[in-house]
């Protein structure tokens, strides 16, 4: 399994915003397409960060981002920083 961390910094203010996102659109439709979310964490009020895993995660990536529902939001507008990558698990 294929695990990405993703750490966000958000924009002033965008907390409330982009959790009601996060929660009520992308987590149900990263399940729903197989995605495994693996824990979700506030660093700090506008510091975030998740983890995600897929077993073929490029192609389950493609579609996530490609489905109508994804297409509704626009997460970004919350978004000031996005680092993204792959992680190797130790334990």
């Amino acid at each position: 399994m294929k695990v990405q961390m993703r750490r966000y910094t958000l924009k002033e203010g965008a907390r409330a915003g982009f959790q009601k996102v996060f929660l009520e659109t992308i987590v149900p439709l990263r399940q729903a397409l197989g995605f495994r979310v693996l824990g979700a964490y506030w660093l700090s009020e506008r510091e975030f960060l998740w983890f995600v895993a897929h077993e073929d995660f490029e192609r389950a990536e493609q579609a996530y981002y490609a489905h109508p529902e994804r297409k509704k939001v626009d997460p970004s507008q919350f978004l000031e920083t996005v680092e993204a990558r792959f992680v190797e698990r130790l334990l």
